[in-house]
């Protein structure tokens, strides 16, 4: 990881793909929930690269501001670790948000709020003073809005308009994205306090934290059946037993599972995109050129493995 000189490439793996797959997800979940179908069609195509301009802007714009907790968790270090200066990130940033303001102007006028109000809602997460990564309850709530509704809205308004009544459907992924959120934030505990956010887990501490992530879960499964929702049921039900674990383990050891933490948010993640491609069975092509595109863009650059499984 010595070879810092410009690498086209390092400029469209700094929008992360990787986890704008969550992204892509819930989108395609709006939509199969506004018209009880999916499948790929020209009217999910610019939807798809609006989003992904806008959320791959605020993940850029969370690496610049989160640059110093990135190097104490030894993560995202294309740059923290200089391999893109933060001239050329800001630079992307602005750019391709521009291009999914001017694209979102072809869809209806709630279409263009919604797009707006997660641009903002990203803004919001991580620049100072607001920075809602670094305040307590607000992080989790900005995340289980973000994903679990506003992402969804996005999916939804491409075909009906807004209805009061959809937040009512989009309730168990609210939840269930919650409780993931709050177990991220007790593995970044060490790094989060080093760096001055008081996430949800630092304030309320290991043994909170995971009852509330661990209720909330259970939650999303109860508002699942009441749904009838399968989508949201079967990735909640089957992460279940690992919060509830994670919980029972520090109660009675009195120390974090690290290791089966880290699987209790990675574990929904998972499930969900499984959900999308049993909706979307094109979405799995994608994505199997993606993540191969990844390993082989990671080995050449930084002679690493990545994604896996099992690693960061």
């Amino acid at each position: 990881m010595e070879n810092k000189k410009l690498f086209p490439l390092d400029y469209f793996f700094i929008l992360r793909p990787l986890i704008l797959i969550p992204c892509w997800d819930f989108l395609l979940i709006g939509v199969y929930l506004a018209v009880g179908k999916s499948g790929f069609t020209r009217q999910i195509s610019i939807p798809l690269l609006i989003y992904t301009f806008v959320m791959g802007g605020v993940y850029i714009l969370n690496q610049i501001m989160d640059v110093r907790t990135d190097t104490i968790n030894k993560k995202l270090f294309l740059l923290s670790g200089g391999y893109v200066t933060k001239k050329g990130a800001y630079i992307e940033m602005f750019l391709i948000w521009a291009v999914a303001i001017a694209l979102s102007f072809r869809y209806n006028y709630t279409f263009v709020i919604f797009i707006v109000i997660s641009l903002i809602m990203g803004v919001m997460y991580s620049v100072p003073p607001i920075k809602l990564k670094g305040k307590p309850v607000l992080d989790t709530l900005s995340n289980g809005i973000g994903y679990g509704m506003v992402n969804l809205a996005i999916g939804w308004l491409i075909f009906r308009p807004f209805e009061p009544a959809m937040l009512w459907h989009f309730l168990p992924y609210f939840l269930s994205i919650s409780a993931v959120f709050i177990n991220t934030t007790i593995v970044d505990m060490e790094g989060d306090k080093k760096a001055g956010d008081i996430t949800t887990a630092v304030f309320l501490k290991e043994g909170a934290s995971y009852i509330v992530s661990t209720v909330l879960m259970a939650g999303a499964i109860v508002v699942s059946i009441l749904r009838k929702d399968l989508v949201c049921l079967i990735p909640a039900a089957l992460s279940f037993p690992l919060f509830s674990y994670t919980s029972v383990y520090y109660f009675v050891k009195q120390e974090v599972s690290r290791n089966m933490t880290i699987a209790s948010f990675r574990l929904p993640g998972v499930l969900f995109t499984i959900m999308t491609v049993i909706l979307c069975p094109w979405y799995a092509v994608f994505l199997v050129v993606l993540i191969w595109i990844m390993r082989v863009y990671y080995k050449i650059r930084f002679d690493m493995t990545y994604p896996t499984l099992t690693g960061g």
